[in-house]
Parts: structure tokens; sequence; C-alpha cells
């Protein structure tokens, strides 16, 4: 049996793809990480990384490894974080990614709560795709695929992207930026999810532009943390057009551009299969999809 300081070191590096980041994640050296991974493959006797001086990839054995290694990883998290802070009885649990929750529903959700004041309503943030506990989860919204049995899907927005950027990276002399000049800037971006295209990849292709030709900056786990970056001017990020239409509103961002292209994934509203009735959830549901019809940044599909 392995042990299980091994297998986390594993299973961070295998997320990550790099020995740093999981060393950071960790909170111990490189040297360490590497360790613990080399021990592992000894104690199995099976290579489960390939390293190189600029990248580490799973080996065919890795990947079948690391995908039950990564669920009991985090089943036990979540179940450590459970027993630490008791759900109450009564209390909705809406589950998305931060970039949902903090750009688009907690702005709004003051006046649901105002309407509904015998509702509760807990916000459970996601960083990655796939990501369910189903103990913190009474309805999610996730830019599903993959689906997972577990739950009901209804099809709910899909939306555009977009580049945007400080006011103060335009140029003073004509307000704006030509395409020919993005080059000179820094592109920031987070990871693409899952086989959905990079925002970059499909707003570059419409623009006609070379990916080759452009200088790409740092990569951020979420769009909360690259919208930081963007708004202290450190570089120029793609954005869903949901989440930074506050910002556009009110100035702290700009589109530097008018070329917009649909968002490579589509939303969806998930639900347990197996639920109990609960008038207080079916009211938020119709609320939600009331905010969205009413958003003229997000669009109905049908599946």
């Amino acid at each position: 049996m392995p042990t299980l300081v091994s297998l986390r070191a594993f299973e961070a590096v295998a997320r990550h793809r790099s020995f740093r980041k999981a060393a950071d994640e960790i909170c111990v050296t490189h040297a360490a990480v590497s360790h613990q991974v080399k021990a592992l493959e000894t104690s199995i006797g099976v290579k489960l990384l390939e390293r190189t001086s600029r990248s580490v990839e799973l080996t065919p054995a890795g990947e079948q490894y690391y995908p039950p290694i990564r669920e009991h990883i985090q089943g036990i998290v979540k179940a450590t974080r459970r027993i630490q802070t008791p759900e109450e009885p009564d209390v909705l649990l809406v589950q998305s990614y931060a970039s949902f929750n903090t750009m688009w529903l907690q702005p709004r959700l003051a006046e649901f709560l105002q309407d509904n004041p015998d509702t509760r309503v807990r916000i459970v943030s996601t960083f990655e795709d796939g990501d369910y506990d189903m103990h913190r989860f009474d309805v999610g919204v996730f830019n599903a695929p993959p689906f997972d049995k577990r739950f009901d899907y209804s099809p709910l927005f899909e939306t555009d992207i977009y580049p945007v950027c400080a006011p103060e990276a335009l140029n003073p002399s004509n307000g704006g930026i030509l395409l020919e000049e993005l080059s000179n800037f820094l592109l920031l971006s987070i990871p693409n999810t899952w086989n959905e295209p990079d925002d970059w990849d499909c707003w570059l292709d419409a623009a006609g532009l070379d990916r080759g030709t452009m200088k790409f900056g740092s990569i951020f786990d979420n769009y909360p943390l690259v919208r930081e970056a963007v708004l202290n001017n450190h570089g120029i990020s793609v954005a869903r057009a949901p989440f930074c239409a506050r910002d556009l509103e009110r100035g702290r961002l700009v589109r530097p551009f008018d070329i917009s292209v649909p968002e490579p994934g589509r939303w969806y509203l998930a639900m347990q299969k197996e639920r109990a009735p609960n008038p207080k959830l079916d009211t938020f549901v119709a609320w939600l999809f009331e905010q969205i019809e009413a958003d003229p940044t997000m669009r109905f599909f049908n599946a």
C-alpha cells in the first residue's frame, strides 16, 4: 500500500503538470516532491511520470492511475471539510465556479434574499470542472460537459468572449489599440478545460491574427484572479461577457476591439437526480432563469 504522502505528491504533480507548482501547493520543497514521486514509482514498480527539462507528462500507466487517486484524495479532503463545518438544514447549497459566483451571482443575490426572507443560501465555489461535491450541492451552474451521471442537466445559457484591458492600456492619442499592436502586450489567460479550445486561440482566429507572434504572460487558475491582474494593467485577457459587464459599465475595464466570438463551452444547470421536493429550491431556480433571461449578455440555447 503506497503512503498517503507519496500519493498526494503524485496527485498534485499530475494535476499541475509541474513539480514546482505541486511543491508550492503542498508547502514543501521541489526536491521533496520529486523524492516522494520517485519513492511511489519504486514501491509499485511502475513509472508514472515522464520528466524533461521543460515539462512533466503522465505515462500511459500514470494516465490510468491518476483519476482514481485524485478522486479518493479529493474525497478525503471533502469528508474532512464536511465534519469540520456540517451543513445546516434548510439552507440551499448553490455550487458553481468562482467566476460565476463572484462576478455574476453574488451582485444579484441580495435582491433574491430580500424578496425571499425565509430562504437562506450558501454559495460554494469550485475552481475545476467536474469537482462536484454531492454533500455541498442542491443546485449547480457548470460549464459542462463532462456530465456526471448523478445529476440532471438543463441548458442554461451561452455567451460571448472578447479581450478586455485596463483603460490605461489604451493609446492616449487615439483612445484605442490597433489589432497589429496587440503583439506589444502581454496576453493573460487561464488553462482551457477538458477538450474545449483555448479562449485566445478562438479569438485570435476570428481576428485573423497569428498566435505565434503574440506574447503570452501569466496563466491564472480562475477568472477572478486574472481580472485583478488586468485591472492593475498587467496585461490583456479574454473575458466572458456576463462576468465583465459591470466592470465595463463602470469604466474599470474597456474593450480594445469590437470583435467577439462565442464561448467555446455552454453553461448548464445541474440538480441531483435523487432529491426530496423543495419549494424553496424551485423558487431559486425559477429566479435564476429569470435573471438570465433579463441579462443581454446571455442567450438561452437548446441542447
